[in-house]
Parts: C-alpha cells; structure tokens; sequence
C-alpha cells in the first residue's frame, strides 16, 4: 500500500526522528542484531536520499528494515514500527 507520507520534506523529518528514535533504542540494546540492521539501513537511506535524490533500485534492494521491524521489532518498540512501516512504504513507491 502507498505511504501516507506526501512530500519528501514530509519523508525527511519523518527519516530524521526514526534515526534518532532506533539510534536512541540501540543504544540502549547494542547487541540486539535487528536494531542494529535497521540503524545501519537508516542511516544509508538519509545519505542516499540528500536534496531529495531519489534511491537507485539497487539501493531499495538493500533495504528490509520494514520486514525486519515487523519480525523482530514490534513488541519492543511498535510506536517507532509503525514509522518504519510508513518509511519503508514511501521508499518502495518512490
């Protein structure tokens, strides 16, 4: 289904709180695999995604931490899941 999120700038802010939210959450839990996957996959979508640069299909291909969120991560955190939900959908209809 297609993101609720309507713009970039919308997609950006949304991107900038759940990097600081799963950074946050790692923190906390260093050794926890999936927090871990799902930092590092943020944080290679915000540098893809610089001055609105749209992610190459290759770089969508990287990317499950939609998948890994909903298998390992919603008990744990299911407010910040919700967000990747939405992040991980506008990333896939981009």
């Amino acid at each position: 289904m297609p993101s609720s999120i309507a713009s970039f700038e919308e997609f950006d802010r949304i991107l900038q709180q759940a990097r600081a939210d799963i950074a946050g959450l790692h923190a906390e839990v260093p050794d926890d695999q999936p927090l871990h996957s799902v930092h590092l996959q943020l944080e290679a979508l915000h540098n893809w995604t610089r001055d609105g640069r749209q992610p190459t299909q290759d770089e969508k291909d990287r990317l499950n931490f939609g998948l890994i969120a909903s298998r390992n991560l919603d008990d744990l955190c299911p407010d910040v899941c919700s967000v990747l939900y939405k992040l991980a959908s506008y990333v896939i209809y981009w």
